[in-house]
């Protein structure tokens, strides 16, 4: 009987299994906290270690997940739901393993909620993205079976022996792979690393046959550490031996493999454990670590690839119905698909889970952060083979009914894939279209570029492609193989970096003025200096002056032993107020960071240099933050938190801040979305966050470790870099209105409570780049200064309306259609009175041997657009001739020259000669296409002249 997920108190999701252990243990955990551990040849396992029939080598890959989170759960493992995709650590893209949401227990000194975990954890690589499809083993989105140990022996936790003992159990017994395809590794030792003889013997006292265990070297089996020091271990991988015979996709002269470890994919890796041993020192000598632990992890699809015996994870069942999906789309469907189609089935099917699970844990494709433009890249490449008319040929939008197929496959375990479906649906044929637009142009472009037989697209026509139609490189690559040509990558990607330098020097401008590294900073007094004591207080007494930077008489830079001023950073913008002894004032214009320090840029009001460093000598000056200025800031800021936040509950988890600026008199916030809200949504937006305000709801901040901060749920933005400590601003939810806490790692400054913040309004909601919008809003006086303005503007609309202000909007719809009944009776009289003179031009046409024509000035009020379509039917009129015709008005001279076709094709006349030739009598240019063109002119005085040159030339091409 399988086991299943259920919710416990305190909204915790547990996985229940009706396996049992031995004893008086009602759940593993309580074994785990026992102390139990299994050992090789016990009466636990003889007891457990049941031998399940052949049958289960056919095994779905739904059936492994359940058959692994319930084989650890009956061996005291708490099973931990998947982590999303976007992990809490701001150094990390995605989340790639299974360990990543367990990274602070391994580190923690005290106690563990658990000491034994399994999950099934979605992970998303992309470091192999050229690999997807052409190799039997490589995906972008899997799922990571992993078992997990750390903590205290005494409370359950477990090291090598176990794990060994665990993962042998569950691939002989529980799924029933034969011994002698089994292989595994261990480390061999290097330098001053010692072979891993512990786990060679701990193989061999399960029954793994000694040729079956091979060593290898520390690029192979040796793990970390992560920055160069830290907790470190030699890892045991299980291998699969697939047999000897060649798969037949396998390409001509390929390796397959000899032994594990090599190249080749006959010994298929499917599983590795990881036991972190050794604490690296910075020296690069190795200490036993305390508490070791276990970390391992297993590929499903790999599995699964093992237990069905296929030869590529893309013939698993967590594949087939995928793939059999992108082949039903493509245009021809007879026969059996070709190497190519297949390839790029595969392709798709892959990228098509990736982008609905990304899209689902919130991440949307964009070109403007480092996550949105690596799922724009998938999209990009689904695009570009899908459409490509050398292979698929899928003809129409079909992203959407691949991640349905998704949906469908993985909806029943990941939950959230149903309950954003419509989202990612919606997403993804936004981006199909912009991507099929960019392709399409992009590819006739390429297609011209190689016409001649060139068999080359250089770095810098790959670069215009891609900056011209969006065409991504993966397409441009795809499609020049087709065409016989290569691109320089490698250039295209030096010239792509360039241009991001380039783009990041133009978004620093506003730094220029920070300081000048080549000024010289003069040592006042010695010790420690930027304690920040702004968040207690806006007055510090008794200041003591450590450094000083001149810039003038009057113009000084200063860093000071402590402060209350805010520093610039994290969008909000910097304090001003005043430094101050006796008889003297300084005037802050700035504050910023220069490295560790905090410096203040002030403006002496009446000299007293001297004076001013003196006092800061003997720790004599005063610092003041003005109020007015700190007080309102800290109003947007904390109003920019619960902004965020509502963000996030009303749209949806996939929204993410892009940047964000918090004044005294305004707070902007730019976040990823894919569309523009409704009036619902907006409105929405703003009662809840009024509400937020109106319950008056506590805000606090906690300085923390990092890790503590991430466990705490606190949101941490991708790219900031923070230190092992950091402060936590929480702000209280409100139950009963639906309204969960705000937790953001932020140093800013905020008020006491939401109640402080007073009025909030949303002001504007625009759109400033792909997949990214701008919200600007205000809070307390200028809100309500916003208010009373739109209030009286509206009063003041009334007055001149005549109507009640609640009836303005009407009334304004009434003119609007007043106006526009107004507009079309002026172009239809227009209209007629062109025609109607259009009529006499033809009518007084000269009757000339070769044609009749006609030189004349409008003198009716017409646009370009009605006097090219009033030539244009006087062409008709005249049968066979030419008119030149001249308009002016505001100042402009427009020349018009029309020519009926017969003498177009004689080749008598060109309109785009004739009008270029008058045009240019008055100074002007234009032209056109040969039966009709316009030109503008520059000096009116001269239209007359012009008018004499077109009389002259047709008479000289059609006679007199």
């Amino acid at each position: 009987m399988a086991g299943h997920w259920s919710r416990t108190g305190r909204s915790i999701l547990r996985w229940e299994c009706p396996s049992r252990l031995p004893g008086d243990a009602r759940s593993g955990v309580r074994v785990a906290a026992s102390g139990f551990h299994s050992r090789p040849g016990s009466r636990y396992l003889s007891r457990f270690m049941t031998p399940s029939p052949t049958s289960t080598r056919a095994r779905a890959a739904a059936e492994l997940r359940r058959a692994f989170l319930d084989f650890f759960v009956a061996r005291g493992h708490t099973a931990v739901p998947s982590a999303p995709l976007v992990p809490d650590d701001p150094t990390l893209l995605f989340t790639t393993a299974g360990m990543v949401q367990f990274k602070p227990y391994y580190a923690a000194r005290g106690e563990v909620p658990f000491t034994r975990a399994v999950s099934v954890q979605k992970c998303l690589r992309l470091t192999d993205l050229d690999q997807v499809g052409t190799t039997p083993r490589h995906c972008t989105f899997f799922e990571m079976l992993g078992n997990f140990s750390f903590g205290a022996p005494e409370r359950g936790a477990y090291f090598k022996q176990d794990a060994i003992v665990f993962a042998w159990e569950f691939v002989t017994q529980v799924l029933g792979l034969p011994r002698h395809r089994l292989y595994v590794s261990i480390f061999e030792g290097e330098g001053t690393l010692p072979r891993d003889d512990e786990a060679e013997a701990l193989w061999k006292s399960v029954g793994m046959p000694a040729d079956h265990i091979v060593a290898l070297g520390r690029a192979d089996n040796f793990w970390g550490p992560a920055g160069g020091r830290g907790a470190c271990g030699p890892c045991s991988e299980i291998y699969f031996d697939l047999g000897e015979k060649r798969p037949a996709s396998l390409p001509a002269g390929a390796f397959w493999g000899e032994r594990p470890g090599d190249p080749g994919d006959r010994y298929m890796e499917f599983w590795n454990l990881v036991f972190p041993q050794f604490d690296a020192q910075v020296d690069g000598s190795l200490i036993p670590l305390a508490r070791p632990g276990i970390d391992t992890g297993m590929g499903l699809e790999r599995l699964a690839l093992v237990v069905q015996e296929k030869t590529s994870v893309f013939e698993t069942d967590a594949f087939t119905p995928l793939v059999e999906k992108v082949l039903a789309l493509k245009r021809e469907r007879s026969g059996q698909p070709g190497a190519r189609e297949l390839l790029d089935a595969r392709v798709i099917a892959d990228h098509a889970r990736a982008l609905t699970f990304a899209i689902a844990d919130g991440v949307a494709p964009s070109s403007t952060d480092d996550r949105g433009s690596l799922l724009r890249k998938l999209v990009n490449r689904m695009v570009a083979r899908g459409g490509n008319p050398r292979g698929l040929r899928i003809t129409g939008e079909f992203l959407s009914a691949c991640a349905e197929a998704v949906i469908d496959a993985y909806g029943h375990h990941y939950h959230e894939l149903r309950a954003h479906q419509a989202t990612i649906q919606t997403l993804l044929d936004r981006e199909e279209r912009k991507a099929a637009d960019a392709s399409s142009g992009g590819r006739q472009r390429l297609e011209r570029l190689l016409a001649a037989g060139r068999d080359s697209v250089s770095a810098e026509e790959a670069f215009l492609l891609h900056a011209t139609f969006g065409y991504s490189i993966e397409e441009i690559v795809s499609d020049a193989a087709d065409l016989g040509a290569r691109v320089d990558v490698e250039g295209f990607e030096r010239a792509m970096e360039a241009h991001r330098a380039l783009a990041r020097g133009a978004s620093k401008f506003e730094r220029a003025g920070e300081g000048e590294a080549g000024l010289p900073w003069t040592e006042v007094t010695a010790g420690e200096d930027s304690e920040f004591v702004g968040y207690q207080t806006l007055r510090a007494d008794g200041v003591t002056l450590r450094r000083l930077r001149s810039h003038g008489d009057d113009e000084l830079e200063l860093v000071l032993d402590r402060t209350p001023f805010y520093a610039e950073g994290g969008g909000q913008v910097a304090d001003r107020g005043r430094i101050e002894a006796i008889g003297i004032v300084a005037e802050l214009t700035h504050v910023y960071r220069e490295g560790e320090s905090i410096v203040h840029r002030v403006r002496l009001a009446n000299g007293g240099r001297e004076g001013l460093v003196s006092a800061g000598t003997r720790g004599g000056l005063k610092a003041a933050v003005d109020p007015r200025i700190r007080y309102p800031t800290m109003r947007h800021h904390t109003a920019t938190h619960l902004l965020h936040a509502t963000l996030r509950h009303v749209l949806g988890a996939q929204v993410r801040q892009a940047g964000s600026l918090v004044a005294p008199d305004r707070l902007r916030f730019d976040y990823t979305h894919f569309e523009a809200p409704t009036e619902e949504q907006r409105a929405a937006i703003e009662r809840r966050v009024v509400e937020w305000v109106l319950r008056n709801r506590d805000v606090s901040w906690e300085v923390m470790p990092l890790d503590q901060a991430k466990q705490a749920g606190a949101m941490a933005l991708f790219g900031e870099k923070y230190g092992a400590e950091v402060r936590v601003v929480t702000v209280a939810g409100v139950d009963d209105a639906g309204i969960a806490p705000s937790r953001e790692l932020c140093g800013g400054t905020h008020v006491r409570r939401t109640g402080d913040i007073g009025a909030f309004v949303l002001v504007s909601d625009t759109p400033i780049a792909s997949g990214v919008r701008r919200i600007e809003a205000l809070c307390g006086h200028v809100a309500l200064d916003y208010l009373e303005g739109r209030a009286a503007a509206l009063e003041h609309a009334a007055e001149l309306l005549q109507v009640r202000p609640e009836a303005v909007p009407e009334q304004i719809e009434k003119l609007k259609g007043e106006i526009e009944r107004l507009r079309k009776a002026q172009h239809e009289s227009r209209r007629g009175s062109l025609e109607a003179e259009m009529r006499r031009i033809a009518a007084q046409a000269v009757t000339a041997p070769q044609g009749r024509w006609a030189v004349e000035e409008i003198r009716v009020e017409a646009d370009a657009g009605a006097l090219r379509e009033a030539a244009d039917r006087l062409r008709g009129t005249l049968e066979r001739g030419a008119a030149v015709l001249a308009i002016q008005g505001a100042g402009k001279l427009t020349f018009l020259a029309a020519v009926t076709d017969d003498l177009v094709a004689e080749k008598k006349l060109s309109a785009d000669q004739l009008v270029r030739a008058v045009a240019q009598v008055t100074g002007g240019s234009g032209g056109g296409k040969p039966h009709l063109a316009l030109a503008g002119g520059k000096d009116p005085a001269k239209l007359g002249a012009a008018l004499d040159e077109a009389r002259r030339l047709l008479t000289a091409a059609l006679g007199a």
